[in-house]
């Protein structure tokens, strides 16, 4: 769904920031008057106030703030002053022209000595650990969290007579952002208000989500790639600061005078207390960096606030702006905690400047309140199972509530524009455009309660199947948001065979998980390819097929299956399993007689376990899909075969790991890991081994190995290693064409042990195994290793791997194998 409405509004020139209409919003660029050139670090200061912001080294500032101001003055060392006025609760651009200031000077000597904003940096490094939140033994907080969905250089005159029929009234609420100069109209608003509490150890981490709600274009996972990014927590302590998957060197970095330059620019007196002001400004750009200032507390070396701004011509995608500002606040004689976070993003196809060229901005804001820091948790919160709970008493929609949770008032203007949002959304027109796009997109043409699809397994081909039909339906969340049904057919001609399956869902709850899902199908399938590769009937599979590497089994299936998440980060599923499978073409059941075996019956119960921890979820009616976690995510899987149930032929049990993670290694980019292993317990037939993942197709699968058959290995005890390494750029940004380019480079290694127990070993010669392996396939004793070198980001969609195989090299008895793989992938990374 995400995906059609992210498409949508790229149609409508619709999408992401924060309500800010009675907000003052000043914009500009500082010069000298004389020869016009720009001043970096010229004070801004809204006269009356502390709100201040110097400028950037290109004489460029921005200033908001929702306080009564009414004068903009601008001060620098050796020019005169300048005070303008500033049209307060709407946006302002006011440039300055300062005057030098003429004066004779008596001789001047200048000795070298330290830069003064070094030694402040050194004093918050020493009291780091003193100073930052996550260094806490305990505390808690309320937030009231506001995210908004912008579409921004949009035209208020539509070419077109039926769009400004339908939509022009959307032009009277269109806003401008301070910190972009672009104009921008609001068509997705959530708000959120929450209770957290934390403690260091033994760790514990809840948070009470009282009341939320959205306006608008429902965000779900799609367009979660992007602003569930938003989401994070900014803490300039930590060296690195992850946004979008990009690691930005923090400006309080232990080592950030490798990256950035300091000036102590000014210092100023805030409710008694002296505050630093300290501009930084990156050295280069091979590393993600941003540039903006600090204002350090002189008593405690704590940040006070902040303000910082991406630099341009970063190797980051789709992100042509990125701006965060934080304030702290004194909650006691020593101890600063968060009062407010704000990030903005402005997302485009081009990184161009092109007032012609929509983009889309994406503001989050972060208000807290009721800090509590090393205080005992409540006991009621320590009884809560789950790390966010959802309070389902308050009425999400009840504006009395609203106004209470945020820390100001909507003016009436503000109000308005969330029925505009919701508006967008009842025009018929934006409902024709939405069914048009979901078909292309999600592969489902719905109507109001039943979806017909998917488009791109209408039709497809393969060896034993010849041209395969299909076409599948499914119900609507307008249908049930309980119940999902959902099935297809299919033809194929070579064989003659019609095959099918169904699926019956039923949610009892959706946070946590508790969901039972029972289904069937009579169709064909691929035994060893990995839980990543293109699924039975999907074109791209026939289109990008190798050609000779399919070896597809007939199978009845029937799965009874309940998953049930106990809480967050631990999850089980109990399934009930039956399975017939028969011989094709390509693939045979031969007794070590001779004879062949017509059919393999087996039922088994299967109990699956998932451990994650932080990780973060994005859940629909029916689906849940993971975003990620900074620790590492481990499944358990374990089987038995129930010999006698349902005529099953086989007694066996299974036991398989896996872990997987992403690890961010800044500056030099990230690796991904998975690690898997297990055993199989029982004599079985080698459709019921452990085949070992082949690839098929030239595209490339982070969890199959690109030069290995189907068929070609199977163990009963194994262990495999999976790893990529994403330089983001490290390299090839320091060569010149490459930076313009800015390719990527990536490296792969896979390697995989097994071994095959003499009972279950077909490929013998006097083999006490049920089954004769197929030619060509046998144990993997003699480790496989497989390793690549890629680029990526290519037109920053594309990824083009070369891999090389290390080990078993050459034609191996009755199959022909690859050395040597190209593959290429399709990527939407930042």
């Amino acid at each position: 769904m995400g995906r059609v409405k992210l498409c949508l509004l790229f149609f409508l020139m619709i999408w992401v920031s924060v309500l800010n209409a009675q907000t003052t919003k000043v914009r500009g660029t500082v010069t000298d008057a004389e020869t016009g050139e720009p001043l970096p670090m010229v004070t801004l200061l809204f006269v009356g106030t502390t709100i201040g912001v110097t400028t950037d080294f290109d004489g460029n500032y921005y200033l908001e703030t929702r306080e009564n101001v009414s004068e903009l003055m601008a001060a620098y060392v050796s020019y005169e002053k300048q005070t303008k006025p500033v049209n307060k609760g709407a946006f302002n651009t006011i440039d300055f022209k300062l005057v030098p200031i003429v004066t004779g000077l008596d001789e001047v000597k200048v000795t070298p000595g330290e830069n003064p904003a070094h030694a402040i940096l050194r004093n918050i490094s020493k009291n780091k650990k003193r100073n930052n939140p996550a260094e806490k033994e305990a505390y808690s907080y309320s937030t009231y969290t506001k995210m908004e969905l912008d579409v921004a250089n949009l035209k208020p005159q539509f070419k077109n007579k039926k769009l400004q029929k339908n939509f022009g009234f959307i032009f009277q609420y269109m806003d401008t952002s301070a910190i972009t100069g672009k104009a921008y109209l609001p068509v997705m608003i959530s708000e959120a208000s929450a209770d957290y509490y934390y403690r260091r150890s033994p760790r514990l981490s809840r948070e009470i989500v009282k009341a939320s709600r959205i306006s608008g274009i429902q965000e779900d996972y799609s367009l979660a790639q992007f602003t569930g990014h938003l989401h994070v927590n900014v803490n300039l302590y930590d060296n690195y600061i992850n946004i979008f998957e990009v690691n930005f060197v923090s400006p309080l970095c232990d080592h950030g005078l490798l990256y950035y330059k300091y000036f102590l620019v000014d210092s100023l007196q805030k409710e008694g207390r002296k505050i630093y002001k300290i501009r930084f400004h990156p050295k280069g750009k091979s590393t993600p960096v941003f540039d903006g200032e600090v204002n350090i507390d002189s008593t405690t070396w704590a940040l006070e606030s902040a303000q910082m701004r991406m630099i341009k011509g970063l190797n980051v995608n789709w992100i042509k702006d990125l701006a965060i500002e934080t304030t702290n606040e004194l909650i006691n004689d020593s101890t600063w905690f968060l009062k407010q976070d704000k990030i903005l993003a402005d997302f485009t196809v081009q990184m161009r400047d092109s007032s012609k060229l929509i983009s889309f901005m994406g503001h989050r804001q972060i208000d807290y309140s009721n800090v509590t820091v090393n205080e005992a948790i409540p006991s009621e919160i320590l009884k809560l199972d789950s790390e966010v709970t959802i309070n389902k008493n308050v009425l999400q929609n009840d504006e009395n509530y609203w106004q209470n949770a945020r820390p100001y008032q909507l003016s009436e203007k503000e109000r308005n524009i969330y029925n505009m949002v919701d508006s967008i959304k009842n025009v018929p027109l934006y409902q024709n455009i939405y069914d048009m796009i979901q078909t292309v997109f999600l592969g489902y043409y719905n109507t109001k309660y039943v979806g017909f699809g998917p488009y791109y397994k209408l039709y497809s081909f393969n060896k034993l199947e010849g041209n395969r039909f299909q076409l599948g339906a499914k119900t609507t969340s307008d249908f049930s948001k309980r119940i999902r049904l959902s099935g297809y057919g299919a033809y194929s001609t070579k064989d003659q065979k019609f095959k099918g399956g169904g699926t019956v869902e039923y949610m009892f709850n959706n946070q946590p998980t508790s969901k039972l899902t029972v289904s069937g199908k009579h169709d064909v399938f691929q035994l060893g390819a990995s839980e990543n590769a293109f699924t039975t009937g999907n074109i791209l599979s026939s289109i990008f097929s190798r050609g000779n590497n399919e070896k597809l089994t007939m199978i009845n299936e029937f799965d009874f299956r309940y998953e049930k998440e106990w809480w967050q980060g631990f999850s089980n599923s109990f399934a009930l399993e039956y399975r017939q499978m028969y011989p094709t073409k390509y693939v045979d059941f031969i007794r070590p007689d001779g004879k062949e075996l017509n059919q393999i019956h087996t039922t088994q119960f299967r109990l699956g376990t998932r451990l994650s921890k932080n990780e973060i979820v994005v859940r629909q009616d029916f689906d849940k899909v993971s975003m990620g976690s900074d620790f590492p995510i481990v499944g358990i899987d374990l089987v038995a075969g129930l010999k006698g149930v349902l005529n099953s032929d086989y007694e066996y049990y299974r036991a398989e790991i896996s872990v997987q993670h992403d690890m961010h290694i800044a500056p030099i980019g990230y690796s991904d890991f998975m690690i898997t292993g297990g055993k199989i317990f029982g004599k079985v037939p080698y459709p019921l081994l452990k085949l070992h993942e082949g690839n098929a197709t030239y595209f490339y699968d982070p969890y199959a190995f690109s030069c290995m058959n189907f068929y070609e290995f199977a163990s009963d005890l194994w262990a495999a290693v999976f790893w990529e390494h994403h330089f983001r750029g490290f390299f090839l940004s320091k060569i010149p064409l490459m930076k313009r380019l800015k390719w990527r480079e990536v490296v792969t290694v896979k390697a995989l042990w097994g071994r095959l127990s003499d009972k279950n070993n077909g490929s013998l010669s006097d083999t006490r195994a049920i089954l004769l392996f197929p030619e060509g396939m046998s144990s993997v004793s003699k480790p496989y290793i497989e390793a690549g070198v890629g680029v990526e980001n290519i037109l920053r969609l594309i990824r083009v791997d070369a891999i090389w195989r290390l080990t078993h090299r050459g034609d191996r008895s009755g199959q022909k194998v690859d050395n040597f793989a190209i593959n290429f992938s399709i990527h939407l990374n930042f």
